[in-house]
């Protein structure tokens, strides 16, 4: 659906030249086109991609408007041919610019270093996560509608997060309902740009939320409250309607995903867990920002090969987060010793030989088997089926061949069965130890609660990638298959 807002435009630093133009919401964002040229410097007929992204602001029909992240796409007229005229004059009419834009606020002209000091937001997926409710459970009583009391949790830095639940009404001649909503209110001591919403509280929200339904989940109706604007009186937040709109919309709200899952889910945290767990979700997942990026759960393209690759990478960096790197090479010094006792090489070249054998202290398959154990005995013996071991190899193996371009006759890694099973069982792996990181129980408890996943039920009982056999494809030598007696075969 496309929507128009029509106005005039303009420029932080020259605020009074006024461009008229319309802003345009398209399938792929928003677009701003004006009739005239704005106070920047193009740079000549070919300096196009050397524009910075700028902060234009407008006003239409009354409202006030701030475009973050302006992106020049194209423009033309007069001035592309040299004859240019000043900008917002009536000849400037003969010229005309296209801008891509990022984000829009609505309500105030702002700058893109606003700090803001409170803010709301909704989740897709929020009423199907989120287990309290006024109208289900033993609070359900006769007569007025009452919702259930809000969540908040105290983080680090100050921030505080409301989880809340409201009633929506609908009436008509002959019908009326009543729907929850589920919103989240946030503030911040020291207050935080909008890129700092995102970074630091939405983003990890949105991907607790989406694990907990393994379901994409977006985010919307996001509303800041900028520094130095008092609420009206009688009002406080986070309750306060918050004066400046982030991408309005244009009809209705995003689709919902459905609520008729059961609670508990299995990868969310309980209700009385919520508030601890919640307030260390979001020191984990800044941390472990990368990882989280690879494992959320949304529409992903591109090839096998490229989403298996971006997945291991992401557990390796996991690792190297939650763990201390070795300060001691035991085997590289040893190798450098014995080059000198050998002669013949330079203190430079010993040096090199002893850096590059850091890396095989600890690999990437014994990092991969690490992030597994530390999920309980239990979680690694039910998800592997015992074979936790082999699939660590495994999916190193074709990491490693695919990355770097290695040779391998063995051709596991254009098998499509290994590559489907190593992507799926590393995306659980690291989804796992993040929750378990932020405090989710490990070992039995943990078991009892993927028992229930529907996803992980069919995981487990996969067929596509046998992790012993395509471990002794790769390394007979490592891994020997067992012979006709059920012995294993010894290596030649």
């Amino acid at each position: 659906m496309s929507e128009t807002r029509s106005g005039v435009w303009w420029t932080p630093d020259a605020p009074a030249v006024r461009i008229p133009g319309s802003l345009i919401r398209t399938d792929t964002g928003w677009q701003l086109s004006l009739i005239g040229t704005l106070m920047v410097d193009i740079g000549g007929g070919d300096g196009l991609a050397l524009v910075p992204p700028r902060t234009i602001l407008g006003s239409c029909q009354g409202a006030s408007y701030t475009l973050l992240g302006c992106y020049l796409d194209d423009w033309g007229g007069a001035a592309q041919s040299g004859r240019v005229a000043p900008a917002g004059t009536g000849s400037d009419d003969q010229n005309w610019m296209l801008w891509r834009v990022e984000s829009l606020l609505q309500g105030a002209a702002l700058s893109v270093d606003t700090r803001y000091t409170g803010a709301s937001f909704r989740l897709t997926g929020l009423s199907a996560w989120w287990p309290p409710s006024g109208l289900r459970g033993p609070q359900v009583r006769p007569g007025r509608y009452q919702p259930p009391p809000d969540v908040t949790i105290q983080c680090q830095d100050g921030l505080t997060i409301t989880i809340g639940v409201r009633e929506h009404r609908h009436y008509g001649r002959r019908a009326k309902s009543l729907r929850e909503r589920v919103s989240i209110f946030v503030s911040r001591e020291s207050g935080f740009t909008i890129d700092e919403l995102h970074t630091d509280v939405i983003i990890p929200l949105r991907i607790l939320v989406a694990i907990g339904l393994n379901e994409p989940v977006q985010v919307y109706d996001i509303r800041l409250h900028p520094e130095g604007v008092e609420p009206t009186d009688g009002e406080q937040l986070p309750w306060l309607e918050l004066p400046v709109q982030v991408d309005p919309a244009d009809g209705d709200e995003p689709q919902e995903i459905s609520q008729a899952a059961a609670h508990p889910l299995p990868l969310a945290p309980a209700l009385k867990d919520m508030e601890p767990f919640i307030a260390a979700w979001m020191d984990v997942a800044r941390q472990c920002a990368v990882s989280l990026d690879a494992i959320e759960p949304r529409q992903r393209s591109g090839s096998v090969q490229g989403q298996l690759l971006e997945v291991i990478n992401a557990a390796e960096t996991l690792h190297r987060t939650l763990h201390d790197e070795p300060t001691e090479f035991p085997f590289a010094e040893r190798v450098r010793d014995t080059l000198q006792e050998v002669g013949g090489f330079t203190s430079s070249e010993r040096r090199d030989v002893r850096d590059a054998l850091k890396f095989a202290e600890l690999t990437l398959e014994q990092r991969l088997l690490q992030l597994v154990e530390e999920l309980g005995t239990e979680v690694s013996t039910w998800l592997f089926n015992g074979q936790a071991t082999q699939w660590a190899f495994t999916a190193a193996a074709i990491r490693n061949v695919l990355s770097h371009g290695y040779e391998a006759s063995h051709g596991v890694h254009e098998d499509p069965g290994a590559l489907i099973g190593v992507l799926r069982f590393a995306d659980v792996v690291v989804t796992l130890r993040i929750l378990v990181q932020a405090g989710m129980p490990s070992g039995q408890d943990l078991v009892g609660r993927l028992q229930t996943h529907p996803r992980l039920r069919y995981l487990v009982r996969q067929s596509i990638a046998d992790w012993p056999a395509l471990a002794s494809a790769i390394s007979p030598h490592r891994w020997p298959q067992p012979g006709a007696d059920g012995t294993p075969d010894k290596p030649e």
